[in-house]
């Protein structure tokens, strides 16, 4: 791929065409919060923490830098006024559903969130729907055994019809990879179960 240069905050970096924007910015040390990143996964951009400024001239656009690929000649504002707002109330929503979580809370508190003071509501769900799980189970496992359910406030990460996860291989990568520690894996000298998929592993 051909070598090409863009500008994030000011600065002329090169890069490689297609490179996505926060490998780009990871190189260079560019500070960037993201939740959902996992380099054995593909870039999925649910989480949006990672949001940057798209510098068109005239206007700007946000966009997701871990699935946003460069071209040559592109300006970036990684830390604009608007970027931090955003990034902010994006963290807050985060903290709502899982503000007992000791790395959210300290991501929250790097950017500058006052997580005494979180605007909206409380639920304390543990889960924050990044969708890491379900991309590991299908992505590097290929079992396909949990999905998302639902839509909007009532979304959540189940096993088919929220009844014993029949694909499920105890395998573990779920609860290993969930960033709040919400998927639970159970363990004693006899079984290995999973709470959340209704499933119970025999050890070997």
């Amino acid at each position: 791929m051909a070598k090409i240069t863009i500008t994030i905050d000011g600065k002329k970096i090169e890069a490689t065409e297609g490179e996505n924007l926060l490998d780009v910015c990871r190189r260079e040390f560019i500070p960037i919060p993201t939740l959902c990143d996992q380099h054995d996964l593909k870039p999925y951009g649910v989480c949006r923490l990672c949001i940057v400024e798209w510098d068109r001239g005239d206007w700007s656009k946000i966009v997701t830098s871990c699935n946003f690929p460069v071209k040559g000649g592109q300006v970036f504002r990684t830390c604009s006024d608007k970027i931090v707002r955003q990034r902010r109330m994006i963290m807050e929503l985060t903290l709502a559903r899982s503000s007992r979580t000791p790395e959210i809370v300290e991501i929250a508190k790097r950017i500058g969130v006052d997580v005494d003071k979180v605007r909206f509501p409380k639920t304390d769900e543990g889960c924050i729907l990044c969708g890491m799980c379900i991309r590991a189970c299908s992505e590097i496992v290929e079992a396909n055994a949990i999905s998302f359910a639902g839509r909007g406030p009532t979304r959540k990460i189940s096993s088919p019809f929220f009844e014993e996860a029949h694909d499920c291989i105890g395998c573990g990568s779920c609860a290993y990879i969930c960033p709040t520690n919400y998927i639970k894996m159970e363990e004693d000298e006899n079984y290995r179960t999973f709470p959340e998929w209704k499933v119970k592993f025999e050890m070997a």
